[in-house]
């Protein structure tokens, strides 16, 4: 499978991009220009030429357009007439709250932290599948995977983070609205689509709450992706191990 993962450069991102090329797949590794991508130039020496490390900025049209333009311009030469993407996994994400006063949310919520959590999070997921979105109609097995997190749900009596949760129940929204176009099309009713509670992993975002260590993240999902787990469900929110989730 041909496979682009935002947010590639560390956490889950890292593993999912160094788990499909252990399972045999061609990654493009999206992440911000000048980030932290050592550990994934040490996978491209090592990927045989199956490793694409892509700059990315998912809250930019240009710069992923740019991104999308260079994945094409990657394919251009090869056997097929039409250039095709299998699965993007929409990972990239930040939990910016744990560095403010969440005394009280409500009075003093920062609004330019608001709005860099909603760019990233609801909003750079849609403008990745705005322009990645025509390669993957063409695939013979097209799948999307949107990481989100429980934070998203609408249960009472549970307080955590105002400006993440809303960002990813935002992503959960979006998911479902295009999931719905998705199985009324009737050409595209063959995309598999899902959003995925990771779990609490131990990883920079996550390691104050964390249970379970990246890896075993990563495995679940990647079974999800390769269909070995595949949940059929009219609102396809699960966890990494494929279970449904509360929303």
């Amino acid at each position: 499978m041909r496979v682009l993962i935002t947010g590639a450069n560390r956490g889950l991102g890292l593993c999912l991009t160094d788990l499909c090329l252990e399972h045999g797949h061609e990654v493009w590794a999206c992440c911000r220009q000048g980030s932290h991508d050592e550990a994934l130039k040490t996978l491209e020496e090592k990927a045989q030429g199956r490793l694409h490390i892509l700059p990315m900025d998912v809250t930019s049209e240009d710069s992923v357009r740019q991104a999308r333009d260079e994945y094409i311009s990657c394919q251009t030469g090869k056997a097929e007439e039409t250039p095709y993407l299998d699965c993007v996994i929409n990972n990239a994400g930040v939990l910016l709250e744990t560095k403010y006063d969440l005394s009280d949310p409500i009075v003093n919520l920062d609004i330019p932290m608001l709005r860099r959590t909603l760019e990233v999070n609801t909003v750079g997921p849609a403008i990745v599948l705005k322009y990645f979105m025509p390669l993957v109609y063409t695939s013979a097995a097209p799948c999307i995977l949107n990481i989100t997190s429980e934070a998203g749900h609408l249960k009472t009596g549970l307080y955590t983070y105002l400006a993440y949760g809303v960002s990813k129940h935002g992503a959960n929204m979006y998911t479902q609205k295009i999931r719905n176009y998705l199985a009324m099309s009737d050409e595209h009713q063959n995309v598999r689509i899902f959003m995925i509670h990771p779990g609490r992993m131990n990883t920079e975002m996550g390691k104050e709450n964390a249970q379970i260590e990246p890896e075993e993240a990563a495995a679940g999902i990647i079974d999800i992706m390769e269909g070995k787990t595949d949940p059929k469900m009219d609102i396809p929110f699960v966890n990494y191990r494929g279970e449904p989730m509360p929303y």
